[in-house]
Order: structure tokens, then sequence, then C-alpha cells
């Protein structure tokens, strides 16, 4: 059956549609839409002499044929009989199919459809023009797009909130950035977004900043709280937002003007839970920047819901929850929230959390964000015990992932484990290697035996997670500070160490 169809058929209560049929229709579409609905008014616009002629014949068809319901008004309209038309009904759907352009669909907003549902090549038209177009006028909007592949919009209003997307900024000592991530964020003029700056007891003057930028848009909201950390603010920011969409942003970072646009046009247009870009690694100290490209290419960047592909980004797809956009049905379905006791790093909880449930993914494969390294103060330069905040958010990850009911979640939780180990190894100082090697082997303990989980980082991982893996496992911290240890020494050094290692691996 065809999707337009199909969607009719859910939707009992058109009791008025106007078809605006495109010049490789099908004249079968009408019958099909009589066959699946009970209509009392049709009317249907053929554009070609040669499918007017095929729509006579099928019409025909239809007093004859006791499956197919006629409605008691069905009528062929003229190009000037489409653009007087006036509804019947209060609740009329708009359908079309295959237009050649934007304006054949753009000049029809004057019907007001109660529904809008059509098809339409995405090469020619992209559906998010014109849900931008309809989204006021229209309550219901029903887009197929296709190409190789079909999208599917499936869009309804919110009556308790016209906002789209709602993007969260942490605020706690930022004012010399701020400016700049106010300016590049609101330069989009989007009346559906709103700007949730959420003032975590910054001690500076950054709420006056933002009072100041707020009086002159009103899609920024200051909201404020008592100091309580990264993942507080973020969590305050989340029960205020009111979008269909969350997004997040560091406010000493910046985007592209054209970043969010263009992740929620790939989110709505497929009805993706989740849309991420690529983003630029900033260096305050130099002022350069670096693409990071993880995981844009196919098949992210033409959407995927394929389980096994989405899993896969749990583990190879970097900790950068400001670079996407997050369905709020699917945060709140799954009770994902961000874990408030958590000091820092309350971004990779959230992001294994929300990779692990959503049911669709779609990646933008542009470098839309800029994020800002090197900046004093920042939590990434820890290199103490904060490290150790790697522990409990581990714990909190197991005990969700457990619930899953697909367990190749957890096997990319192992590496995940693996990885992040190796990151705060590489990057503690020296006196606190022993201890946080003691708490790493507990970690690596918590969910598979030796030779399981083994089994699992030999076959996502590569040979230097092998390596850390069984340093880790076995408290061998004669083997991590080995690994530790500068590349031209590994090599004059210790070669005895890494051959005890290939050993245990065979």
């Amino acid at each position: 059956m065809n999707n337009l169809v199909l969607y009719l058929s859910s939707q009992p209560q058109i009791k008025e549609a106007i078809l605006v049929m495109g010049a490789n229709t099908s004249e079968w579409l009408a019958c099909e839409i009589c066959r699946n609905i009970q209509l009392e008014h049709f009317s249907i616009y053929v554009p070609t002499k040669e499918l007017f002629h095929k729509i006579l014949h099928v019409l025909e068809r239809f007093r004859i044929e006791e499956t197919t319901h006629v409605p008691k008004n069905m009528k062929l309209l003229t190009r000037q009989d489409l653009l007087s038309y006036q509804p019947v009904t209060d609740q009329p759907a708009l359908i079309f199919d295959s237009p050649s352009d934007e304006n054949e669909i753009m000049e029809l907003c004057f019907l007001r459809p109660y529904f809008l549902i059509g098809a339409l090549n995405k090469d020619k038209i992209n559906a998010f023009h014109v849900w931008e177009t309809y989204r006021k006028i229209s309550r219901h909007i029903y887009i197929v797009s296709w190409k190789q592949d079909e999208e599917v919009m499936n869009w309804s209003r919110n009556d308790k909130s016209n906002i789209e997307l709602s993007i969260i900024f942490p605020v706690y000592k930022v004012a010399s950035y701020l400016s700049k991530c106010i300016e590049t964020v609101t330069e989009w003029k989007a009346d559906y977004v709103e700007y949730l700056f959420v003032d975590d007891g910054s001690p500076d003057n950054s709420a006056d900043l933002i009072t100041e930028y707020a009086e002159k848009d009103s899609r920024i909201r200051l909201l404020r709280k008592e100091n309580g950390g990264c993942a507080s603010a973020r969590q305050f920011g989340l029960e205020h937002a009111r979008g269909r969409y969350i997004g997040f942003i560091d406010p000493d970072d910046y985007v592209d003007p054209s970043m969010f646009r263009k992740l929620l046009s790939r989110a709505l247009s497929g009805s993706y839970e989740i849309s991420y870009c690529g983003y630029n690694e900033l260096y305050e100290n130099t002022g350069k920047t670096r693409e990071i490209s993880d995981s844009l290419k196919w098949p992210y960047n033409e959407g995927t819901s394929d389980p096994i592909r989405m899993n896969e980004l749990l583990a190879f797809l970097r900790v950068a929850i400001w670079r996407g956009i997050y369905l709020r049905d699917m945060i709140d379905r799954n009770k994902i929230h961000f874990y408030t006791d958590l000091k820092r790093f309350d971004d990779l909880p959230f992001k294994i959390e929300a990779f692990s449930k959503a049911r669709s993914i779609v990646a933008v494969p542009e470098y839309l964000y800029y994020y800002r390294l090197a900046r004093p103060g920042q939590d990434i330069s820890a290199d103490d015990e904060r490290l150790y905040v790697h522990f409990p958010i581990f714990q909190y990850l197991d005990e969700f992932l457990r619930k899953s009911s697909d367990r190749r979640q957890l096997d990319y939780l192992q590496l995940v484990k693996v990885h992040t180990h190796r990151y705060a190894l590489e990057k503690i100082r020296p006196e606190f290697v022993k201890e946080y090697c003691k708490r790493a082997k507990k970690d690596i303990h918590s969910n598979y035996k030796f030779l399981e989980g083994g089994y699992i980082i030999r076959r996502l991982g590569t040979k230097e997670d092998m390596h850390y893996y069984i340093s880790l496992y076995w408290g061998f911290n004669w083997a991590i500070r080995f690994m530790l240890r500068p590349r031209k020494e590994k090599k004059s050094k210790n070669k005895e160490a890494i051959s005890k290692l290939r050993k245990l691996m065979n």
C-alpha cells in the first residue's frame, strides 16, 4: 500500500480531501484513496490532458466496482478551480504527490489544510521548507521524501508549546566567551527555538551579559540556580525546556550559525530521534582548528535505524553531546537524565544512554561546532583524583544497560571502559596511577569474566585495546606503566613486557 494511503487510512476523521497530482502520479492513487478511506468530498487536480483521461477511465471503473467507495461529491479540478477552491469542512486534507517544484505546494497555503500529506523528490524539494511554511497552518504534516530510500516526516502540532528546539547552556565563569557563543547561535532567527541559559551560581558577570541579550531577543531565557556543577545545570535546563528536541552548548564554545537549523531539518525530515554533526577542535593557545570527522559517512549520513550500526556509535562516536539534538520524547520515555552528583564528565553517561535507546539516528556530514580546548579551568585538563569520577559513571551505566534487551550494548560499554581508562591513565599524574588502576580493575570485572571480556575486546577493538584490557583485568601495573611511556622509550626498553602480554593474548 502507498505510504500516503496508509497514513490516510489511519485518519478516519478526514472527510474532505484535495489531491494535487504531479505529472508522474499514477492514476490509481485516487482509486486507492477511495478504497481505504470513507470520504464525503474528494477533489482532484490533474495537471496534464493524458492524466486527465486516465482519471476519467478510473472514475468509470469506480462506478462498477463494489469494493471502491465513491464519495458523494467527487470532481476533477482545473488549475483555475484549484486556485479558487474553498474547503467545505473545517478539517480538510491537502494531498500532493510528486510536485515538480516547491511553488506548487507553497501557493496552496490559502487552503489552510488541517492535514498536509504528500510525497516529494528530495532532490527537488526540501520537506523542511514545506514544514516551515505550513507549521502554523496545518495541525498534522506527513511528508514522504524519496530518492533512493524514503524518509518520512510525521509531525503534529503541540498544543502546549510551539517550541520545536530547546538549546541548553550551563553557565559558570564564561563571561569572556559568552558574546561569541550567543551571537553565533542566535543568528538563526527561527521563532520556534528557545535558548535556556542556566546560571549555575556563576560569580562573574555572565548573568548580566545574558540579560542584555535577552532584552533584544525574546527567545533567550535566563534561569538561575545555586552552584551544583555542569550536570545539575544541564538537568535544570532539561526540566524547564519546552522543545520537541533538546540541544546543548557549552557557552565557552560557539557554532556555525546554520548548525541547529541543519540538525533540526534532518531530524524532522526523517523523524529521527538523534541528529548530530561533525565538529572542530579549536585550540585556545594557538587559534588553530582541526576537523573531527568520526561516523559522518554512510549509513549515518543517510539515516539509520539498524540497531547493529547504532550500537557501534556507543564506542566509536566521540563523547560530545553538544554536537547533536535529541528527541524529548525519547529522553522522557527512557528516563534519561543527568546525574547531578557528578561534578564533571556528565556528558559520557548521557551520550551512552541516549544512543543506546534511540530508535533512529542521522548525521549531518559538516563540521558545525567549535569546541574550545586548552582553556584554563576546563574539566578535561584534570590530571589528578578528579579522574576517579569515571568509576561512579560506569556504575550508573552498568545498571542502566543491564536492563537493556540488547546484550551487545554491554559489549560496547566494555570497550568504552577500556578507552576511557586508557585516556585517564595517559593524563593522570604518576602518584595517582596505582589507585586508579586498582579501581579500574574492579570496574573491568563488573560485567564479564576474563575470557568473555577478552573475546569482546578482540572482536571490537584493536591490539592496543587488548593490551590495556589484559593489564587492567589482572592489575598488571608494570605493563600499564610501560604502555604509558613515550613511544621512543618503548622501543628501546622493556621488550619483555610486550612479550608477556602477547603470550597472555594467545
